[in-house]
């Protein structure tokens, strides 16, 4: 009776499982990897009887959550069926690593290579007397690992973990090596004249390999138990780890994308009170041994069955490197006739890798016409416009523009118009941060050698807001102002009678919290004063540094005059002390009222007033002052991206899903928070999104800036799903897979909850856009594409010439892909 190989038999059913959950996840579980549960009734089962209570995460296993949620109310099952993937693919890379360093060097080694034995020794030697664990922590805590998207993180994990533990793996290799080139058949092949490299080849490769088999399924065990080890150290791999305000209640530092290892980064905590959280740590505790325990047992039933006296498995081996012989080749062209059958095959294979390499296996549905958005972006530039400054005359005759070819494209257009004056249009009406423009100003500083040097508005220095008891004050007449620019360290020098303005590279602020922006409503409160409490003074223009930005701005409404000065007026201010003059014209307050313009296509069987679930795509059409006619190109990217994919989607049949465009004004400038922006006040004051949640759900796209120069990474914002149980981890990584499939470079930012203005040097603004942190708080599914500011807009790099037309087009080309080619979201079968 043949006897049953139960490791083997036991590992390959634990290891087709795993491969199943890796590629069919969503054959095991509807639930979303990342939606947010918020607190709710749940049932489950008590003492025999199906009880219902009022829970907040982490929500105990239930009649919905089978294994319960996490701290930040995140389906535990869920993740762990979707972390297989990221998971296994970490165990794999370690395994396969550390087997290319190790199967060469092993057999170099056991064929008496001394200076590499010698190398295998002194790693070897180094990792017994420093623990692989904790040298793999330390490194793996450098801060260049942290915020790292799930591929990248994955691929830098497995080259520290692989370099940590492949001495080892090569000691044993070395061994088996040794051993075959003690059997007598290797004296035999020396004396009939074979080379080293045959030998290896076609005697010890043979041999080998079998070994090495086994033994790759017992190092990604090993690789997975060191993954969960370094995860109770906090160690893990993911996108990034600062989530200390993740949905307002995880107080710690977590995983966001599914994967096994970030899951046991509480358990010394969850394990201290396991009687109320046990859930928490003991399935993924469960996943990680059941993956463990089944590849070591597949490794060991491996062995056992290459090890049997009937095992064909070495000359099964031999034959492949016969048949993969360039030589055997050779002979068999020269055969043809004789052999036409494995030539064929064998070119015929070598043809298929060709074709798969080389010949592009992605085709869009739709192709994104790149020239015709160009042309927008030339039209939306045009000098009729004026830079299309919300409130002003070009605004709104911009927004005429793209209301006029929105319903030429056929949409139901309708706008949202937002106030910038409480009653009448005068400056004491006019809103905190409300927009203006002004046209001329200057600024002088006298040097030391009694020498003066000019500075002048749009070309060395913005300026970014308004002090508001100063311009009523003025009743429209210019500013001007004398005194000393100082920073906080010649602050004392400043003589008592002159003016003092603050040089800060940060926001000078008496009033303002951790998590708010300093340009906001909420930070009007408080006096305007610099220094501590003995040398504090009084001051009415401050300047802001912030490093590299030249950014061109509007004027804000706010509580002091702040400039933002650009490479030399910057210098100078950074000395700490000089002597300067400001001067600039009063501002053009705001003509018009700000406006957001709303494009709706109803999908299949749907209408305006039942949309059902929707796809809402947002860009920001206004713009910044224009000096001379020279409008920013830049500012102009989004709405014009968007009105191109408005205009190709209609063209198409109706969709599955209804489409809403929607073209935000007062949202080009991101350092300022204020009710009055474009998506802020659609959300909060409009309401907006909570109608869209009633009338079916929304997914919302953010279309940004395509950027300046030859920049080939493509920027990605996603946000953690909040708005219901759709499939957003799938829909996102559909989109990633349509970049890849298109050769599209990116990289991928994972945003959170917190206010990302807090930063006082306002370098964050890159990544995160505000509108996209509005509309996230409802949606199924939120992304950013492209780059949500750009330094030098309104500079002169900022011209038609240095657009980065391809980066443009691939923004395009991803929103118009999603449309239609990205099942998940279009609610299709995949």
């Amino acid at each position: 009776m043949k006897k049953i190989n139960y490791p083997l038999l036991l590992g390959g059913v634990i290891l087709i499982l795993l491969l199943v959950l890796t590629y069919f996840p969503h054959v095991f579980t509807s639930r979303d990897p990342i939606h947010e549960e918020p607190p709710r009734y749940i049932e489950y089962m008590k003492d025999g009887e199906l009880v219902e209570e009022l829970s907040v995460n982490p929500m105990r296993p239930n009649t919905i959550n089978v294994m319960g949620t996490d701290d930040a109310g995140r389906d535990i099952y869920a993740r762990l069926v979707y972390g297989t993937r990221n998971t296994m693919r970490l165990g794999f890379l370690i395994a396969l690593f550390r087997m290319l360093i190790a199967l060469p060097l092993g057999i170099l080694s056991g064929m008496g290579n001394r200076t590499v034995s010698q190398i295998i020794r002194f790693f070897s030697t180094f990792f017994s007397a420093v623990p692989v664990l904790i040298f793999s922590f330390v490194v793996l805590n450098f801060n260049y690992f942290y915020r790292m998207q799930m591929g990248r993180s994955i691929l830098a994990f497995s080259i520290v973990l692989t370099i940590v533990g492949w001495s080892k793996l090569a000691s044993m290799i070395e061994d088996v090596t040794k051993r075959i080139m003690d059997e007598d058949f290797i004296e035999g092949e020396i004396a009939i004249g074979k080379t080293r490299l045959q030998i290896v080849f076609q005697n010890v490769l043979p041999h080998v390999i079998p070994a090495g088999v086994s033994l790759f399924f017992k190092e990604m065990a090993m690789a997975l138990f060191l993954v969960a080890q370094l995860a109770v150290l906090y160690v893990f791999v993911g996108t990034t780890r600062e989530i200390k305000a993740m949905a307002f209640r995880a107080n710690y530092q977590m995983g966001l994308e599914p994967e096994w290892g970030g899951m046991l980064s509480r358990i010394t905590s969850d394990v201290m009170k396991f009687e109320e959280v046990w859930w928490a740590s003991l399935f993924p505790v469960l996943f990680f041994a059941t993956a463990i325990m089944g590849i070591n047992l597949l490794g060991e039933g491996l062995r056992m069955e290459f090890q049997k006296r009937n095992s064909r498995i070495i000359s099964l081996i031999r034959q492949g490197f016969a048949m993969l012989s360039p030589k055997l080749l050779y002979l068999q062209i020269r055969e043809f006739r004789k052999y036409y059958r494995p030539v064929l095959v064998k070119f015929g294979a070598v043809l298929l890798i060709l074709i798969y390499i080389f010949v592009p296996r992605y085709k869009s549905i739709v192709p994104f016409q790149t020239d015709n958005a160009i042309n927008q972006v030339i039209a939306l530039s045009g000098p009729e416009f004026e830079g299309r400054v919300s409130g002003s005359r070009g605004g709104y005759e911009a927004g005429n523009y793209i209301i006029d070819s929105l319903k030429s494209y056929g949409y139901e257009v309708s706008t949202v118009e937002i106030s910038y004056y409480e009653n009448e249009r005068n400056i004491e009406n006019l809103k905190i941060m409300a927009p203006m423009t002004v046209a001329e100003g200057e600024i002088s500083i006298k040097a030391e050698d009694g020498s003066v040097k000019t500075f002048r508005l749009h070309e060395d220095f913005t300026i970014f807001s308004l002090n508001r008891d100063e311009l009523i004050e003025a009743g429209g007449s210019d500013f001007f102002y004398k005194g000393i620019a100082a920073d906080e360290n010649h602050l004392e020098a400043v003589p008592v009678d002159r003016e003092v303005f603050p040089v800060s590279e940060r926001y000078i602020r008496e009033f303002l919290s951790s998590t708010a922006s300093p340009f906001s409503e909420n930070n009007m409160r408080g006096g305007n004063v610099f220094g501590e409490k003995e040398s504090a003074r009084e001051y009415r223009l401050q300047f802001m540094l912030l490093d590299d930005y030249e950014s061109r701005s509007n004027a804000y409404l706010h509580k002091t005059h702040t400039i933002l000065p650009f490479k030399n007026l910057r210098e100078e201010l950074l000395k700490g002390y000089a002597e300067i003059e400001v001067s600039f014209s009063y501002p053009e307050l705001p003509e018009y009222e700000g406006r957001i313009i709303e494009a709706f296509l109803p999908g299949d069987e749907y209408t305006r007033e039942k949309p059902g679930e929707t796809i809402v795509i947002g860009a920001s059409y206004d713009g910044i002052y224009a000096p001379d006619n020279k409008a920013s190109i830049m500012t102009a990217t989004p709405a014009a991206t968007s009105l191109e994919v408005a205009r190709e989607v209609s063209e198409l049949s109706p969709l599955n899903r209804s489409v809403s465009f929607v073209f935000w004004d007062n949202q080009i400038e991101i350092k300022k928070n204020t009710p009055e922006e474009g998506a802020s006040y659609y959300h909060h004051e409009e309401m907006k999104t909570i109608d869209m949640v009633t009338d079916g759900g929304y997914y919302y796209y953010e279309i940004d800036f395509a950027g300046l120069g030859k920049k080939k990474d493509l920027s990605l914002v996603t946000f953690p799903a909040q708005g219901g149980r759709k499939p957003s981890y799938l829909i996102g990584t559909q989109m990633e897979k349509v970049l890849k499939d298109m050769k599209v470079p990116y990289r991928r930012f994972q945003s959170i909850y917190s206010n990302t203005a807090s930063s006082s040097s306002l370098g964050v603004f890159d990544m995160v856009t505000r509108s996209a942190l509005n509309l996230r708080l409802n949606a199924f599914f939120t992304v950013g594409i492209g780059q949500s500011h750009v330094h030098e807009m309104g500079t002169e790099k900022d011209r038609l010439e240095n657009l980065n037309r391809s980066n443009m087009g691939n923004i395009g080309q991803v929103v118009l892909d999603n449309l239609t080619m990205n099942p998940y979201l279009m609610g299709e079968t995949p």
